[in-house]
Parts: C-alpha cells; structure tokens; sequence
C-alpha cells in the first residue's frame, strides 16, 4: 500500500525528502477535497497524510469519505504544518483510535 501526502508545498517537500514519492501540492482546502475524493477510491492507497489546516477546511469532506469506505484504508492521519499545532476541541487522530479500538486514550 501506498503513502500520500497531501498539504502545503514546504510540507510534501520534506515528506519527498524523508522518502515518500506520492505527493500533492495544494494551496487551498478546496483543491485538496477532489484529490481526497479520487484517492478514497484507489485500494493501493493505505494512508494519506495531510495538514491540519487542510483537513479542517474540508472536514465535512473528509468524514464524508470516512463514512463511505468500505474497511480501514484509506486512514487520513493530520500533521501540524510549519505553524504549528491547531488547538482543537476533538483530536481526529484521538477519535480514529477510539473508534478503531473502542477504548479512549
């Protein structure tokens, strides 16, 4: 399974660097959400990175997509961006968990 980052230009550059080819420069959430929806769909996809930023400019989108997938893949996991942390009310991350385990860390 594949590795794709979605984000910001200076974000899939060190993602490129750290190894993973399968990247997609975005400027705004808008843009993001067709890629989102085109690569839900592809089986090879396995996880799909993006920033917090972007995920929170599309999260309708994104639940979406995490209600219709039929198993676990493709699992969206949001990253900081060079700004730094999003203080939030629900981590996303924290939730995949739960749901996927059944037990709140």
């Amino acid at each position: 399974m594949n590795i794709t980052v979605i984000a910001d230009p200076d974000t899939t550059t060190g993602f490129r660097l750290a190894g993973i080819t399968q990247t997609w420069d975005v400027i705004n959430p808008e843009d993001a959400l067709s890629i989102f929806k085109e690569l839900s769909s592809d089986e090879d996809c396995g996880i799909i990175i993006t920033t917090e930023r972007i995920a929170d400019g599309i999260r309708d989108g994104i639940n979406e997509i995490n209600e219709k997938k039929k198993g676990i893949t493709p699992i969206i996991v949001e990253v900081p961006d060079k700004r730094g942390t999003m203080v939030r009310e629900v981590d996303p991350l924290r939730e995949l968990i739960r749901k996927a385990i059944g037990v709140e860390i």
